[in-house]
């Protein structure tokens, strides 16, 4: 290449990469209008491209920027379908459903009459999509499948017959429950079968909005393989919890794997109390 070509070739280069992101700054100049869903979405939106944009993920941030003035517009898109991103394998049959019923409460009219549990969905579910598509942030993966699951209880409640009472009840706190695992093992013993009884019970009493089921385990062993290991036991608690009568509609299942130990050991480390599942019932 010639020194003629080398320089239009970085010069376009450097071009687009001061592109990248700009999208933000012109989403924030917009004057939302449309209904009340269209701007409740912009300014979720707005936040996620922000987010994005902190954390130099630029094309993330061009995206939902271009989503935010669609909504800006009056004319929001509509949910992402899971197909738009290369979802690792086990992801996509729990995106599908969440899509689905997400999809389905808009059907029913949730956008008129809850326009802020909605539009707060649909982006907490596109949030998880594009976190999940990343799948090396546990934490963020889990706080926006938890965040979506929250705003579509919310959005599949049907409309109150009655006017909601002058002076509501203050929110129940959440309760957490946990359930613990021997060295290596996703089995349940008699300890573990009594702690998710009580946590069955409670989550029949008031209106809980999700019931996040939270896998862990300790820092002995290979990362990926603790990963799989706090999977299957979040998934053997859930499954205890549904036949305990929990809905699984309630359920936000993830896998934080050793990533949050309940105990600060060192890397390598046997600790009993870190091989678990947290069980949160919010409300």
């Amino acid at each position: 290449m010639n020194f003629k070509k080398l320089a239009i070739t970085v010069a376009i280069a450097a071009l687009v990469g001061a592109c990248s992101g700009m999208g933000l700054h012109d989403a924030q100049m917009a004057t939302p209008k449309g209904d009340a869903f269209s701007k409740a979405l912009y300014a979720e939106y707005i936040k996620l491209s922000k987010e994005e944009y902190t954390e130099g993920d630029y094309a993330d941030a061009d995206l939902f920027a271009e989503r935010a003035m669609a909504a800006a517009a009056g004319s929001p898109t509509e949910p992402e379908a899971v197909n738009t991103r290369t979802q690792p394998k086990a992801a996509v049959g729990a995106l599908n459903t969440a899509r689905s019923r997400l999809v389905a409460a808009f059907g029913k009219g949730s956008k008129a009459s809850n326009p802020g549990a909605s539009a707060r969905a649909q982006a907490m579910y596109e949030c998880w999509a594009q976190e999940q598509e990343e799948n090396f942030q546990p934490e963020d993966i889990d706080a926006c499948r938890i965040a979506f699951f929250t705003a579509l209880a919310l959005i599949e409640q049907p409309a109150a017959a009655a006017p909601a009472p002058a002076a509501p009840m203050a929110k129940s706190a959440p309760k957490t429950f946990v359930v613990y695992f021997g060295y290596n093992t996703k089995t349940l013993d008699a300890k573990a079968n009594g702690v998710l009884k009580a946590a069955a019970v409670a989550s029949k009493q008031g209106k809980p909005l999700v019931v996040s089921v939270i896998g862990h385990t300790d820092l002995s062993g290979a990362d990926r393989y603790n990963s799989k290991l706090a999977e299957a036991r979040a998934n053997v608690v859930a499954a205890a919890l549904t036949k305990l009568g929990v809905s699984d509609k309630l359920l936000s299942i993830g896998s934080l794997g050793e990533n949050q130990p309940a105990i600060k050991t060192a890397d390598g480390a046997k600790e009993a109390g870190n091989r678990r599942v947290e069980i949160t019932i919010r409300y």
